[in-house]
């Protein structure tokens, strides 16, 4: 007999917008916690009941192994997914899939003979004349994959997952930034007409933030008096405080200063508002091929050893693991904002790569 708990439901609160608001049951069982959402108190009161009921008196299956198709299957995939940010882009390759497989296909019927015949028919598809990328032809086999493992190991209705071999995929390219690009590029940014281009190109340099994060980013994240911007939605999933050095700070302040500090601080989370005087700023300081991501990335790769040398110097003596370490280095904030402080000259200095700086930080951790 399976041992279920007697379950709570809490309250949830959006940190963004108090005005969404939900509920959250939990209940543990055979040692797993288990937790669902729903918009009112009472949703979830009687979800919780119904799901108790039918975990201590469980009913067949829905739909049998040889019965449920991959339409079904992908519809309540989805439905999982329904909160995840990248949905747009799982309901795009399953619309693929079904094109592929049929959407009326048993489940159980997609073998591993089925799915490299498909894999073979990808591998020889050219787009102007190039191959298919291994990453293009990964993405499918990837959701395809686990939607498989989460009809087997949840849903209870696949006997078994088929073998699925992906691609090898090459390292993402590291693009590398010297101090004299970085001025070139800030320069032919001030030369654009979009006046808030340089801002955010300059506040990307100096906090390594990510493209969305900056574009996402409201005056209520900003802590200018503690000197921090608190990310509460990040790439990773976890909260994050990024330091504000002198110029970072410096750009926030002229950003409140020419108009009201409430909102977005760059006043559009559409990246479309800066792509074009971006690439033109590109363009006009010669450096080809250069992305947006390419130097905050590296920046990133230096926040990162200032961040290990901050906490290993500001942690509490006896953590075992740098990760308790880790979790303790919020609390000396300051040792982070002087270890991100080296940042401030890096544009302004003579040229000297930015991955020399990382090297130089990272041996201060040994």
């Amino acid at each position: 007999m399976r041992i279920i708990s007697r379950g709570t439901i809490r309250k949830r609160t959006n940190q963004k917008d108090v005005r969404k608001v939900g509920f959250e049951f939990t209940v543990v069982v055979d040692g797993k916690r288990i937790r669902r959402t729903f918009p009112t108190r009472a949703e979830a009161t009687a979800a919780l009941e119904a799901f108790k009921n039918e975990t201590l008196h469980p009913v067949s299956p829905v739909a049998a192994p040889s019965s449920i198709t991959l339409s079904e299957a992908l519809d309540r995939y989805l439905q999982l997914k329904a909160r995840k940010k990248s949905l747009d882009e799982d309901e795009r390759i399953s619309r693929v899939l079904l094109v592929e497989f049929g959407a009326d296909r048993p489940l159980a019927s997609i073998t591993s003979a089925v799915i490299s015949d498909y894999k073979g028919k990808r591998l020889a598809i050219e787009n102007d004349g190039a191959p298919l990328s291994p990453a293009a032809i990964n993405r499918p086999l990837q959701m395809l994959r686990h939607l498989l493992r989460l009809a087997h190991e949840e849903w209870e209705v696949l006997a078994s997952v088929p073998r699925i071999r992906l691609e090898k995929e090459r390292q993402g390219r590291l693009r590398w930034l010297t101090a004299e690009e970085a001025t070139l590029l800030l320069g032919a940014c001030r030369a654009q007409k979009n006046a808030a281009l340089v801002d955010l190109v300059e506040l990307a340099l100096f906090t390594g933030m990510r493209q969305g994060e900056l574009l996402g980013l409201t005056w209520a994240d900003v802590d200018r008096s503690r000197g921090v911007i608190l990310l509460e939605e990040t790439k990773g999933g976890r909260r994050r405080e990024v330091p504000l050095n002198g110029p970072a700070d410096a750009i926030l302040a002229r950003r409140a200063a020419a108009g009201t500090a409430t909102g977005l601080v760059f006043k559009t989370s559409s990246w479309y508002a800066f792509r074009a005087y971006w690439e033109a700023a590109v363009v006009a300081a010669q450096l080809d091929g250069l992305h947006f991501h390419d130097p905050t990335a590296h920046v990133r790769l230096l926040g990162h050893a200032a961040r290990c040398h901050a906490a290993r110097a500001a942690g509490p003596p006896g953590h075992r693991t740098l990760a308790m370490t880790m979790r303790y280095a919020h609390l000396a904030p300051e040792h982070l904002r002087t270890a991100v402080s080296r940042l401030d000259d890096v544009f302004t200095a003579p040229a000297a790569p930015v991955e020399q700086l990382v090297r130089e930080d990272a041996s201060k951790t040994q």
